[in-house]
Formats: structure tokens, C-alpha cells, sequence
């Protein structure tokens, strides 16, 4: 009976603290890439003190308000996928609707943004933010390659 009592105390400390455990290494690395961003970013953009302080307000806003838009136009495309034998033509046709809204909206986003990203940096430099997210998203997807080779290798 002990022996049971033991088991179940440690199930209870492992399914309460791992959890949290994971959650925070995942918030950890989510706050190191975003410092690493706003590293690759400064420099790409050669930012002065006056335009770093400007452009990471405007530039954080945006990024929430799109990051929400693809959230919700994934959750759409998930939901439809999982559904897709269960769908009416009708409840099919709004996912499009609702689809195609949120593309717009994205469209909408970047034009706005730009605009404001015009208002804070010279228009060279907001020219420079468009090319760095490429090449922070080549730079992030080339990190995960090597990692991962790097993990098959350590497998052998």
C-alpha cells in the first residue's frame, strides 16, 4: 500500500510539474529567438538608438496583429481538414469566405503597416525590414536544418 502511495504522490509531481516545466522551456526559447531577432533585425536595418525606439513598437504591433491572422486562418484550414467528410457545401463555402477575409486582412495589415513603418525609418531602411524577415526566416529554417542533421549524426 505504501509502495501505491509513492507511486501515485510521484505520478502527481510529474504531471503537475512537467507540464510547467516544458511550457517554460518553450517560453524560454521563445523569448531567446526573440532576442535574437531583434539582434538580426538592428543590424540588418543599422538602426540608430532614436529609430530602434520607434520602429520595435510599430514593428511588435504589427507582428501580434499578423501572427493573429495566421492563427486564425490555420485554425480554419485545421478545422476544415479535420471536418472536410462532415462539411456542406454552404458551411464549406463560408471557410472559404472566411479564409479568403483573413488573406485580405493580411494584405490590409502590411499596407497600413508600411504606411506607419514609413513614418519612423527612412524608406530605405523600411525596404531593409521586408528583406530581413527573408532572410531571418532562411536564417531560422537553416538553424533547424543543421540541428537537426547535427541530431541525426549523434544518433549514429
Amino acid at each position: 500500500m505504501k509502495d501505491l502511495k509513492n507511486w501515485l504522490f510521484y505520478c502527481l509531481i510529474l504531471f503537475f510539474l512537467v507540464p510547467r516545466t516544458v511550457s517554460s522551456q518553450i517560453h524560454e526559447k521563445i523569448q531567446e529567438l526573440e532576442v535574437q531577432k531583434v539582434g538580426f533585425f538592428t543590424k540588418k536595418l543599422q538602426l540608430t538608438t532614436k529609430e530602434a525606439q520607434e520602429f520595435w513598437p510599430v514593428y511588435n504591433d504589427y507582428q501580434a496583429r499578423k501572427n493573429k491572422i495566421i492563427q486564425d486562418r490555420r485554425s480554419t484550414i485545421r478545422y476544415y481538414i479535420q471536418n472536410l467528410n462532415n462539411l456542406s457545401d454552404k458551411e464549406i463555402e463560408d471557410m472559404t469566405g472566411k479564409f479568403i477575409r483573413l488573406t485580405k486582412e493580411e494584405s490590409d495589415l502590411f499596407l497600413a503597416y508600411h504606411e506607419k513603418f514609413k513614418e519612423v525609418l527612412p524608406i530605405k531602411k523600411v525596404m531593409q525590414i521586408y528583406i530581413a524577415e527573408e532572410q531571418y526566416k532562411t536564417f531560422l529554417l537553416r538553424q533547424l536544418r543543421n540541428r537537426r542533421e547535427n541530431q541525426g549524426r549523434q544518433n549514429f
